[in-house]
């Protein structure tokens, strides 16, 4: 009898052990905002808004002008790959197989084709960053035999103007690239360390970390550097001294050889305003499914106050893992672009 108590007891407590951690889940769960819009897609490389109402998505194959938020297509432009908006909206840039196509975004022409390296066999990231004025397009390529070679052009003469070498021991490629909105500094994020070039001297002028950065964003005054990375790295550009950093449950201080992959899936990104950070509010899930949450695993998404990074909202990211955080120009919509899918929240909720 007292054997059987006892079993009772236990089968008792496991089952209050199991519903308080479902009840757990669901209330964690239940605190991710989800989407007002989503559209399934196939196969994104990338993607930008052109401008309030009509977003570009590329894939390998090709580009669509889509009409947001109903998602209609109105255009579509033969080459795909990475892509880059002029900062006046009149030159679409296109990067693909070590090529940049600049096309009209009103009337879909081509308007100029700059041949950045040999054709290769397989279409590869291309990193592409028009300067604030317009004047120089920064193109790289996330290719060994590139190396941490940025390729600046003029975009008026049609013309490759410099090449930029980091010569960094540690870095075998480049995986993101931004202009500062004054257009002095283009920084450079390499599969080991994110340095600061220097772009009327064209040269490279100090490390700003020895982590690797997959997705670069600048407050629009120009104050703040964010660096998605293994953790995210917010710096003082006055100094460019870390100013904070956000970290994540269970990740370690270690660096370790695959780093910079973790780095390219930690978007980060700034409205408009300056009101909002957008960055993963976890680390990339794994290929495993949770008891506790059906389909595949979600990596979330935090809105923080940039000031100090303390996070605000929780939203409900792409199934397995972020690929483009970006707020539309007039920062009322932010929009998770996944592999294959395409989320948008308001954020004035």
């Amino acid at each position: 009898m007292r054997r059987f108590l006892v079993l009772i007891g236990i089968v008792g407590l496991a089952c209050v052990l199991i519903g308080g951690l479902g009840g757990f889940a669901m209330f964690w769960f239940r605190r991710e905002e989800q989407p007002v819009i989503v559209w399934e897609l196939d196969n994104i490389n990338s993607a930008l808004f052109l401008r309030n109402d009509l977003l570009a998505v590329a894939d390998d194959r090709q580009t669509t002008f889509r009409r947001f938020p109903d998602n209609q297509v109105l255009q579509t432009l033969p080459v795909g790959g990475y892509l880059a908006l002029h900062p006046d909206r009149t030159l679409l840039a296109i990067g693909s197989w070590g090529t940049v196509w600049l096309y009209d975004p009103v009337s879909g022409e081509r308007q100029a084709t700059f041949n950045c390296w040999p054709r290769g066999e397989h279409v590869y990231p291309m990193s592409l960053a028009f300067s604030p004025d317009g004047s120089i397009l920064a193109v790289s390529e996330f290719h060994h035999s590139r190396g941490q070679e940025v390729q600046l052009w003029d975009v008026m003469n049609q013309r490759q103007i410099d090449s930029i070498l980091l010569a960094d021991p540690d870095a075998a490629t480049i995986i993101a690239l931004a202009f500062s909105p004054d257009g002095k500094h283009l920084v450079v994020g390499t599969d080991a360390s994110v340095w600061l070039v220097d772009v009327a001297q064209r040269t490279v002028s100090r490390q700003i970390q020895p982590r690797p950065s997959g997705s670069i964003a600048f407050s629009p005054d120009g104050s703040r550097l964010v660096l998605g990375g293994k953790f995210i790295h917010v710096y003082d550009t006055a100094t460019w001294q870390l100013a904070y950093r956000i970290s994540f449950p269970g990740e370690k201080e270690e660096r370790s050889p695959q780093e910079f992959i973790a780095a390219r899936k930690m978007p980060v990104a700034i409205s408009p305003d300056g009101r909002w950070l957008a960055t993963p509010n976890r680390p990339p899930p794994g290929d495993s499914f949770s008891f506790f949450e059906p389909g595949p695993p979600r990596q979330t998404i935090a809105l923080r106050n940039p000031a100090d990074g303390r996070r605000k909202r929780i939203l409900s990211g792409s199934p397995i893992r972020l690929n483009i955080l970006m707020f539309s120009p007039d920062g009322e919509w932010l929009l998770d672009v996944g592999l294959s899918d395409v989320r948008a929240w308001r954020v004035e909720n």
